[in-house]
């Protein structure tokens, strides 16, 4: 089985869900709070890993990412 990064796999999520850049940042956002990711760390989550502004993306984020989209998906 092949592992892929957090970061892959919202990669994944987002392409997968259809919507533009900026509709899935407001729908990864929700619920974050004072949390919510910026354009510049969401451009980094989404980023390729060699690239100089890449950021890991931390299981919590991911879990609050995949349910944010199932129930956008709704």
């Amino acid at each position: 089985m092949i592992q892929h990064s957090n970061n892959e796999e919202l990669r994944v999520l987002v392409a997968s869900s259809g919507l533009p850049m900026a509709v899935a940042l407001t729908i990864f956002n929700r619920g974050l709070g004072v949390n919510a990711c910026t354009s510049s760390a969401w451009a980094a989550y989404l980023s390729d890993p060699g690239s100089s502004q890449y950021r890991e993306l931390n299981d919590d984020l991911l879990k609050h990412a995949e349910a944010q989209f199932a129930a956008a998906a709704r």
